[in-house]
């Protein structure tokens, strides 16, 4: 089963945990969170990750909150020498219920191009959707 790993900045990572767990009907387990404050640094926040990590043979994804943004670049700054591990920016619930409910039949590169596709896919200008009556 694939490893995933959430790193947010505040406690966004809970909240979406927390949040998904009540749309599936069960708790998510077996999946680490990682809070980034402004006390934050970058090192001690990628070793806390690499720590989190380490045991990981069967790959890992780790979902961050926004490209360039502290989290993603302590995701980044950790898993630099880990081939196994895709870190995927610009969370979202559909993105995360994608990576809870197909952790285990993908392996971590094909789970991390379908959580990619299906974050993309859930962005939706619903206001036109409805101008254009579909």
């Amino acid at each position: 089963m694939v490893k995933l790993i959430l790193v947010t900045h505040g406690n966004l990572a809970q909240y979406m945990l927390e949040t998904a767990s009540q749309i599936l009907g069960k708790a998510a387990e077996g999946i680490d969170t990682l809070s980034v404050t402004t006390s934050s640094s970058i090192e001690q926040g990628a070793e806390t990750l690499k720590a989190l990590l380490a045991q990981e043979q069967e790959g890992a994804i780790v979902l961050t909150d926004i490209f360039g943004g502290s989290a993603t670049n302590i995701a980044l700054t950790a898993t630099k020498d880990m081939p196994k591990c895709h870190v995927i920016t610009g969370l979202n619930l559909s993105m995360l219920l994608t990576a809870l409910n197909n952790r285990k039949k993908l392996n971590a590169k094909e789970l991390a191009e379908k959580i990619e596709a299906d974050g993309k896919r859930a962005v939706i200008n619903a206001t036109e959707l409805l101008i254009k009556g579909l």
